[in-house]
């Protein structure tokens, strides 16, 4: 007999909230599978039902998160007609939107790895790369993983930038660098 889709989401939302709770006071690669239960309210068999492991959970949180993020560019702008200003202003509010949960995922622990997933996800969805170089394709690591790191730092610290600032220095580096990086030897 299946569960109501309700009760699964419900339950797997319970792990994934308990991870996060912990992962505020506790480095992510020390939690337990009993802690997140204990504090979850279910069993370890209940748990592993949803998630391999704790890894496993954490990976479903971050495709959450850029599920979630690549509807909201898809149905606000399209993605053939997103610009970049527009894109990073729905970037950063569904970083803010998601404080909490985006700050243990860009954590010291595991900020390479989601920022890798996070660059792949969005850079797929926007760009066509049939003739790309090899120094285009660090160019756009660079691009990309030097604004969301810089929009996670900003994110957490508390003498941030406003996000007009923010997105104005992404615009001037996008207008005098990328641009005519990328349409160098074109």
């Amino acid at each position: 007999m299946k569960k109501q889709p309700e009760i699964t989401d419900a339950t797997r939302e319970a792990f994934i909230s308990a991870f996060f709770q912990l992962a505020k006071i506790k480095n992510i690669n020390q939690i337990t599978i009993r802690e997140i239960t204990n504090l979850a309210g279910y069993n370890r068999t209940t748990f592993y039902r949803y998630f391999e492991d704790v890894f496993a959970l954490m990976e479903y949180a971050e495709d959450q998160f850029l599920q979630s993020t690549h509807e909201k560019v898809e149905t606000q702008l399209g993605w053939d007609k997103i610009g970049e200003k527009q894109f990073f202003q729905i970037l950063i509010r569904c970083f803010h939107e998601n404080k909490d949960r985006v700050s243990i995922l860009l954590s010291e622990q595991n900020r390479s790895h989601f920022l890798r997933r996070l660059k792949e996800n969005l850079t797929n969805s926007i760009y066509i790369r049939d003739n790309d170089t090899p120094r285009k394709s660090v160019a756009r690591d660079i691009y990309f993983y030097g604004i969301f790191y810089a929009i996670s730092i900003n994110l957490q610290s508390q003498n941030s930038l406003s996000d007009e600032d923010l997105l104005e220095l992404i615009q001037k580096l996008f207008e005098n660098w990328y641009r005519p990086e990328m349409l160098e030897n074109t």
